[in-house]
């Protein structure tokens, strides 16, 4: 693998975290207007659409492994940007996206929990690092520690993206990204339709305005179904340490969309609580390819 390949392959990747990382203000701005299941169901619905044409007459489709594959992704990636939309209507875009980053320091313990490979003494001291980033995070008050529910729906989150991280490493081994990612994005088409059918007054918006439809354009086209083809092509002209490294910025660039974008302010405190995360975020994965 030539050097060329492997640094475009890491600039790719480091596009995908800067657009994740200012999804943030423009999800928690449309989610203002509009309901969480609606809009999840417009995003991944115009992703899907975006990818169909490319997979429609393959005949992966035919294949029942890749339903049941796309089907599992799906459900747990619905199950996690439902958790981080809900999480979105009480906590500002910059500490939603350094609690989000947690899933970083997650994936080890959870591969150690389910496939009883344990993790590395650096993995646990990232750990504590990241808790003690996560006190200074989320404490309104020095000493005082604050968990509200958006903050829960946001670590659940963390706990599900890491659960899709190992789900989707194990599956890209077996199955052709392009109508895996299609199928899973279909998924999340039909799990959003569905709960907001069951759970709110409007499935569809009472008003379709420009600003909706370009935060659906950058979610739907760019956050998703290119953040998702680039991820899954793209780690195998590099190594998950330097992916990881790279997605680590993720929660900066939601940090910088934040404040000069959306006015957010962070106190000195969450400031250093959300760079002690990013630099867990490194040590375990640094580490863990050494």
């Amino acid at each position: 693998m030539t050097n060329s390949r492997r640094i475009m392959a890491d600039l790719l990747l480091l596009s995908v975290a800067v657009v994740w990382g200012s999804t943030f203000v423009v999800v928690k701005e449309s989610i203002a207007s509009v309901p969480v299941f609606s809009f999840l169901f417009l995003r991944f619905g115009i992703a899907f659409l975006s990818l169909l044409p490319f997979v429609l007459f393959r005949r992966e489709l035919r294949d029942p492994g890749y339903w049941r594959a796309g089907f599992l992704l799906g459900t747990l990636y619905f199950a996690a940007f439902g958790t981080q939309t809900l999480g979105l209507l009480s906590v500002g875009a910059s500490m939603s996206a350094f609690l989000t980053g947690l899933y970083v320091i997650l994936v080890p313990f959870l591969l150690w929990a389910i496939f009883h490979h344990p993790p590395k003494r650096y993995a646990f001291y990232a750990s504590v690092l990241a808790l003690f980033g996560l006190w200074l995070l989320t404490s309104p008050d020095p000493g005082v520690l604050h968990l509200g529910p958006g903050e829960g729906f946001t670590l659940l989150c963390a706990l599900l993206f890491a659960l899709h991280i190992i789900a989707t490493d194990r599956l890209t081994r077996r199955y052709d990204p392009l109508p895996l990612v299609t199928i899973q994005l279909l998924a999340v088409t039909l799990f959003s339709f569905l709960s907001s059918l069951t759970f709110e007054p409007s499935t569809w918006p009472a008003h379709f305005d420009e600003s909706l439809l370009v935060a659906l354009l950058i979610t739907g086209i760019l956050a998703t179904s290119y953040a998702l083809l680039i991820q899954t092509w793209m780690q195998r002209y590099t190594t998950p340490t330097r992916t990881a490294i790279i997605f680590a910025m993720e929660p900066v660039s939601a940090a910088v969309f934040g404040i000069f974008v959306a006015g957010e302010h962070l106190t000195l405190l969450q400031i250093l609580g959300g760079a002690l995360i990013v630099a867990a975020m490194l040590l375990a994965e640094y580490k863990s390819g050494h």
